[in-house]
């Protein structure tokens, strides 16, 4: 009886401790998002940006890579790394995005001014809005497509090399090769039914 007893306490003992290192185990992990999303409100705060704008830009941040679903990486207050692209986000109330900190990708060349005013030689940029304005994706990567999280009336600017043609594929399957650069659109993109461009 003593035996049995000893062998249950042992049990509970046991149990016990598993659950509080399961615990502590998620409780890192849960706490490691929020962790990284205070320091690039942070980094906000330091380059200008009031509590207010910098709570509502990493809102927005948080919505883009919601619906980005695990392809994107943030890397700067307003800026995702999408891998051979990247998604630039204004602060809320400003019609373009403005590089606030350390732009994460930097050994690759983007930041986020690379689509301000129109594209840069060798990107293609698509913007949520008309007139070139808005959070914009910058492509640099051929060969790679890249969904448009937007339902908006938009705009684009191809300033890849001369004659290169991105590829724009519809939610229906169906496909347009859009016109060759150096060629720009700064009204009218109803990026509602696009589901992703490869931009050469």
């Amino acid at each position: 009886m003593y035996r049995k007893t000893r062998a249950s306490l042992a049990s509970t003992i046991l149990a016990m401790t598993m659950t509080v290192l399961a615990t502590v185990v998620s409780t890192s992990v849960a706490s490691a998002a929020p962790d990284g999303r205070a320091a690039f409100v942070a980094e906000a705060r330091e380059a200008g940006l009031s509590v207010e704008q910098a709570t509502g830009l990493q809102n927005e941040v948080d919505a883009y890579l919601t619906k980005l679903d695990g392809k994107g990486t943030q890397i700067s207050p307003n800026q995702i790394d999408l891998k051979g692209a990247v998604l630039n986000i204004p602060v809320p109330g400003e019609k373009q995005p403005r590089q606030l900190g350390d732009m994460g990708v930097a050994a690759e060349g983007p930041n986020s001014t690379e689509c301000v005013g129109g594209a840069r030689y060798g990107w293609f940029c698509a913007y949520q809005n008309q007139n070139l304005s808005g959070a914009n994706i910058g492509m640099y990567r051929c060969g790679v497509t890249w969904s448009i999280p937007w339902v908006t009336t938009g705009s684009w600017d191809n300033n890849q090399t001369a004659g290169t043609q991105p590829l724009l594929t519809f939610t229906n399957g169906s496909t347009w090769w859009m016109p060759a650069a150096r060629s720009v659109q700064t009204t009218g993109v109803n990026w509602a039914p696009v589901r992703n461009i490869r931009p050469c």
